[in-house]
């Protein structure tokens, strides 16, 4: 890998440290991490990076408690700005097995 491409790769994973670090603070837990989805609280939240790394969109699980993931991304929201990021919440998404190590993504926007 190139200087170059190095230093790319680093900027990208900068975010998801950052991202990390202000769920960490509000007392949530990143689970899971793959490409440009993070799965949050046991995939309670999930969050997906844009193609600019400072924006980012957030689903709740269709099983959460409404009121309290409600609560959740408005904390989520908030701290994300102050830290320079636009977290935008889009709605809800399901999660199921495909087969013997695939997993569906089915997301419902708000």
């Amino acid at each position: 890998m190139s200087i170059r491409g190095r230093k790319a790769h680093m900027e990208e994973a900068k975010p998801l440290g950052k991202i990390t670090a202000i769920l960490a603070d509000l007392g949530l837990e990143v689970t899971y991490a793959y490409d440009d989805l993070v799965f949050v609280q046991h995939s309670a939240f999930l969050l997906r990076f844009a193609h600019d790394p400072a924006e980012v969109d957030l689903f709740c699980h269709a099983d959460c408690n409404e009121l309290e993931a409600d609560m959740a991304v408005e904390e989520i929201v908030r701290s994300g700005r102050a830290e320079g990021f636009v977290i935008r919440p889009r709605g809800t998404y399901t999660l199921s097995q495909h087969g013997d190590q695939a997993i569906r993504l089915e997301f419902a926007h708000a």
